[in-house]
């Protein structure tokens, strides 16, 4: 039997020793090379900070003034010895808002209507502790506040609508641009979020035939956080 020469154990312990530190470095992701970044444009509609800074500040001087002197002055007359605070803006968490828009576009996939705008109403809470017609509370009485709304096109023009079950699946069910009733859909609420009636199509409607309708869901997005201007700014 022959000895293993100086040479072959110098070539073993070399590859040997070649296969350790190969198996201990991180091992390289593997990235296609052709893969591109998407890169997202900017919007056309943004834009300049001076030109936000000086609508923020001609809402100061044009609107928040007449609002404070009305308000004050109800207080004034219902003997309330507080100040209003005018509402600046409301806020929504991203999370909510990425929810808002994932559900709009589900249910109006399943009426299969297709979104065309949103939009944002300018609202303001009654004075009241809450709604009259579903009891919900109201946080911020007499304060303005926003509502996001979507739209569907049926070719002429843009419908704000809510979402119907019937018989045949979920229905797009049009309203007013003030969220009324539109003549031709007989709808009778009797209780939130339900809708106990029939539908009579018309011919800007995306319905083909009447719809016996069990519930309705809206999409109509409010209870944001309304917030005052901070005192020490």
């Amino acid at each position: 039997m022959k000895r293993p020469t100086t040479l072959s154990i110098k070539i073993t312990l070399f590859f040997a020793l070649t296969a350790i530190i190969s198996c201990n470095q991180p091992q390289k992701a593997n990235t296609p090379k052709n893969k591109k970044t998407i890169v997202v444009e900017a919007p056309a509609q943004l834009i300049a900070i001076p030109e936000a800074q000086s609508m923020y500040e001609s809402y100061s001087k044009r609107r928040v003034p007449l609002i404070q002197h009305y308000e004050d002055s109800i207080n004034r007359i219902h003997k309330e010895d507080k100040e209003f605070d005018v509402g600046r803006f409301v806020y929504y968490d991203y999370k909510t808002i990425k929810q808002y828009l994932a559900f709009i576009e589900q249910e109006a996939a399943d009426a299969d209507v297709e979104i065309s705008t949103l939009r944002f109403y300018f609202s303001n809470y009654p004075d009241e502790v809450v709604f009259k017609n579903t009891k919900d509370s109201i946080k911020h009485p007499r304060q303005n506040s926003i509502m996001l709304s979507p739209t569907y096109n049926d070719g002429k023009r843009d419908y704000l609508f809510y979402i119907a079950q019937g018989a045949k699946g979920k229905q797009a069910v049009p309203l007013t641009n003030d969220f009324e009733d539109i003549k031709g859909y007989s709808t009778r609420i009797q209780e939130r979020n339900k809708v106990y009636a029939s539908i009579a199509p018309s011919s800007n409607s995306t319905a083909t035939a009447t719809l016996s309708l069990q519930e309705s869901q809206s999409l109509t997005l409010n209870r944001g956080s309304g917030v005052p201007p901070p005192k020490n700014q």
